[in-house]
């Protein structure tokens, strides 16, 4: 008999007396398994384990625990912390009893148990992490509209990359690109064109989250190259570059809809909807860096005439025509709206009254210079442009009060425009 069978019974009943006594609810027929009726089954795997006799039970129990555990999410520190209570409690019963003699082979017992638990959990665990991120990347493949998604594509293939590079106890340097702004996903943030996209509280937090992930990763690959390695320092580095890149996963998905709805179907610009909530941002920038900006109000001119004479499918190619010649002209910093119908909006970050003017008289002389050619169709037409350059001043309050009037002075300008005869810029 070995030693550490004479404690058995104490063991027992150190893990009975850590137990919480779980209550989970009656689901019938149900075949979902309730994380309390897991806790439970995991305690008894635990007992189980650290009652094992031979070799062959401790590694086939070792096995079942840790597999278990990570099939129903319970954490490795949620095992760490058992076998820690259970070993503290036993040894300070047996110091209280004065019983001394086996206390270096019974801590010797736990350490070994600990050794194992981590190296079989760490494996498993990656190899988890592994085919939840290839499910993942097979279901952004089968995508039809990608949008961000594919960026978010390049960054679990990176993922993956880490893990392998993990999973194969490698040292040398053929690991993922460590640079937050080299990987590709990296690359993507940093020359991103779509301003208003910039502007979200939801580009902000992944790039946090990506440089919490890169530096994460220098660590796992920094620790994996030391002399010092232990499984359960790089199990803790990697769920938490899980966890971030769960995280980033949310935020790529919220720009997604955010990218569907603030996109106008026709046209491709943004939509009023959005108009509002960039205004009021660059006005609080305005008020803070005292630097003005700008807008342009747009209208095409005799636009009905066109839908009465051609008919409205030939208005929209119009209307699309037109959102052609604003992108081309304008910088890509610049936000362009659909404002309503043949209206339109541009609000221009960082620029004076000058240099809003002279982009608004570019746009109204490519317009006017260009020949529409649709089908046996040759459409000439013009537009009228508003602009109004903004100043923001300690007395000013950043409410939606500011912003409509803003919007009712630059479409002074443009109906002044119109009045002065059309196709030209006030």
């Amino acid at each position: 008999m070995r030693m550490i069978e004479k404690y058995f019974p104490n063991i027992e009943e150190c893990v009975k007396d850590f137990n919480i006594s779980l209550e989970s609810l009656q689901l019938g027929d149900s075949s979902d398994v309730l994380y309390t009726h897991s806790i439970s089954e995991h305690k008894r795997l635990f007992l189980k384990l650290l009652l094992s006799i031979s070799q062959e039970d401790i590694e086939k129990n070792t096995k079942a625990l840790v597999y278990f555990s990570i099939e129903h999410e319970i954490s490795y520190m949620f095992l760490y912390s058992e076998l820690v209570t259970v070993a503290r409690k036993l040894l300070g019963s047996l110091v209280e009893k004065q019983d001394f003699e086996h206390i270096y082979e019974i801590n010797l017992f736990f350490t070994e148990h600990e050794n194992r638990i981590t190296a079989i959990y760490l494996q498993r665990f990656l190899k988890q992490l592994a085919i939840k991120n290839e499910l993942r990347l097979s279901h952004i493949e089968l995508m039809q509209n990608k949008k961000f998604m594919v960026h978010y594509e390049s960054h679990i293939r990176w993922m993956l990359h880490l893990i392998l590079y993990v999973q194969n106890n490698k040292t040398d340097n053929s690991y993922p690109e460590l640079n937050p702004t080299l990987c590709d996903f990296g690359k993507w943030m940093k020359s991103a064109t779509a301003s208003y996209l910039l502007s979200t509280a939801h580009f902000k937090v992944i790039e946090k989250l990506h440089l919490n992930l890169h530096d994460l990763g220098a660590n796992v690959i920094n620790y994996c190259k030391s002399d010092l390695l232990r499984p359960a320092t790089l199990i803790h580095l990697m769920q938490r570059i899980e966890s971030y890149s769960l995280e980033i996963g949310n935020e790529i998905a919220f720009l997604n809809e955010i990218e569907e709805s603030a996109k106008d179907p026709l046209t491709h610009l943004l939509t009023r909807r959005l108009f509002n909530k960039i205004m009021l941002n660059k006005l609080d920038i305005a008020k803070a860096t005292g630097r003005e900006f700008s807008l342009i109000m747009c209208d095409l001119d005799h636009f009905k005439y066109v839908n009465d004479t051609y008919g409205h499918a030939v208005g929209d190619v119009v209307l699309k025509h037109f959102s052609n010649i604003l992108e081309e002209s304008l910088r890509k910093s610049d936000y362009i709206f659909r404002f309503g119908g043949e209206e339109f909006m541009i609000l221009l970050p960082m620029t004076d009254k000058e240099e809003a003017v002279s982009l608004a008289q570019k746009v109204c002389d490519i317009t006017a210079s260009r020949e529409l050619v649709f089908e046996d169709f040759k459409i000439k037409y013009t537009v009228s442009i508003g602009t109004l350059a903004i100043t923001m001043d300690n007395t000013l309050a950043v409410n939606q009060e500011t912003v409509d009037r803003c919007i009712a002075q630059v479409d002074e300008k443009l109906y002044l425009a119109k009045e002065m005869g059309r196709n030209r810029v006030e």
